[in-house]
């Protein structure tokens, strides 16, 4: 039969659910503001009921309510939302590799302004105008050659620049690269503490928030799958190889690649294969890298090319100053490059070497400096139209190209805001829910301790009371 103090027994796990209730709640208000954190409560189900015992059948009543316990303390997340964020991040992460580095480009190239490219060329068009109209003048002929420096060291500057984003975007990949071996090292680590504790039934709640916000930094980087296992260990993969298994991390390692400038390749450290990336922020930072700056450079190189041999067969078919040296180059015959592009030794020497002449036998003849002003606008075939155009081109697709990579990152950053919405909803810290729930359980508690006293007023009846009559 039931024991006297029952009642009392009922009361007490009373008392301790509403404890751990009430415990629950304040950890959610203490961690509100806390990164990451995911709501928890409490999971409180009826203990195992009291059968009321007799001979053949129960007489009264039977399967008496032996109080309340709570089974687990459990995370409120929706599974599908996470997978739904960290695949929105690796794009976010993509596209804003792309965005900042195209905003580098935008600096290097420095367009529309008078201090890009096309400005400084356009004012080597209108030095060599003047000269044709005073092709005697020592003045004009040291502004044409100090004209032509600013040209080639201008397009040597935006070499060294491409070269130098390059190499810090080659470093960057380094640093990301140390990155994701550490956020795999933590989450293994972790792995290893959640099985510990959940083998023993218990939910690692507080650990599972750490290892899920390093799964989602890690997300933003490269591209991640997720699967866990039935004991609570996670296994990351990335392009269909695993970083992490369980206990067991197969870190990434950055290889210099002589093909490639020196510059690294991402792979794998166990047989050096290489990891498959097809999107992330490390994935952003290799097309530009090796896609898109390359890209530039070599229309940059088209456009020094075209000017070194177009300007130098014009300029070779001229006069000097003295009327008598022919054939000479203006620009440097071997620097068909933005790197390598420089004046001719003999300009550099004397700027009456200028072939601003077209007959030597007429006095202050400039018209070969004319046709070479005139330059500007002669269509090229090799690029489909006048320098300026195709330069106008080249700047307008970087253009295009940077504002393609900011309205992408604000279309993902508006998705994400919508997901990250979406979760707070589920996973989030409501102060007045939790509040709410608050006042529920010290109501409760109230309540059991209230039983309790109850309880131990009717056993102090049956205990200290009975058996007094007749005293």
């Amino acid at each position: 039969m039931r024991s006297t103090f029952f009642g009392l027994d009922i009361g007490r796990k009373a008392l301790q659910a509403q404890r751990v209730s009430l415990d629950v709640t304040a950890h959610n208000i203490a961690n509100a503001n806390t990164e990451g954190y995911t709501r928890q409560r409490a999971v409180m189900q009826t203990t195992t009921p009291f059968a009321y015992p007799s001979a053949n059948r129960l007489i009264g009543a039977g399967q008496l309510g032996t109080g309340v316990s709570v089974e687990e303390v459990k995370r409120v997340r929706d599974s599908y939302i996470d997978t739904q964020i960290r695949h929105e991040n690796k794009t976010t992460g993509y596209w804003t590799s792309k965005r900042d580095a195209l905003s580098k480009l935008e600096v290097i190239f420095n367009e529309p302004s008078d201090s890009g490219l096309r400005g400084v060329i356009d004012q080597f068009w209108e030095s060599l105008q003047l000269l044709s109209q005073k092709p005697e003048d020592g003045s004009a002929r040291s502004v044409v050659r100090q004209r032509a420096s600013a040209v080639t060291d201008t397009f040597q500057h935006m070499d060294r620049q491409l070269t130098e984003l390059q190499s810090d975007l080659d470093d960057s990949i380094e640093i990301k690269i140390q990155e994701i071996n550490y956020m795999a090292t933590q989450i293994r680590d972790l792995n290893e503490q959640i099985v510990k504790i959940e083998v023993s039934g218990d939910n690692a709640n507080d650990l599972r928030d750490k290892r899920d916000t390093l799964i989602d930094q890690l997300s933003t980087l490269v591209p991640v799958d997720v699967r866990e296992d039935n004991v609570g260990a996670v296994t990351v993969t990335i392009g269909g190889r695993s970083i992490v298994a369980n206990a067991i991390v197969e870190p990434l390692t950055a290889v210099p690649n002589p093909l490639n400038s020196g510059y690294v390749d991402i792979q794998w450290s166990s047989d050096n294969t290489m990891v498959r990336l097809d999107s992330g922020s490390v994935r952003g930072m290799l097309d530009i890298r090796d896609s898109i700056i390359p890209a530039y450079r070599t229309k940059l190189d088209q456009i020094a090319e075209n000017l070194v041999n177009e300007f130098n067969a014009i300029h070779q078919g001229g006069y000097a100053l003295d009327g008598v040296t022919t054939g000479q180059s203006f620009f440097d015959p071997a620097g068909i490059t933005a790197k390598s592009i420089s004046l001719d030794a003999a300009i550099l020497t004397s700027y009456d070497n200028i072939a601003a002449a077209a007959n030597p036998d007429a006095p202050g003849d400039g018209s070969n400096a004319l046709t070479l002003a005139q330059l500007k606008h002669t269509n090229i075939p090799a690029l489909s139209g006048t320098m300026d155009d195709f330069y106008r081109s080249l700047a307008s697709q970087l253009g295009i190209d940077s504002q393609e990579a900011i309205r992408m990152v604000e279309n993902q950053t508006l998705l994400q805001n919508q997901l990250k919405s979406r979760w707070q909803e589920i996973s989030g810290v409501s102060l007045d829910e939790e509040m709410t729930n608050m006042i529920q359980f010290q109501h409760a508690y109230d309540a059991a301790a209230r039983i309790v006293t109850a309880m131990d007023q009717m056993l102090d009846t049956i205990i200290n009371r009975l058996g007094i009559v007749g005293r």
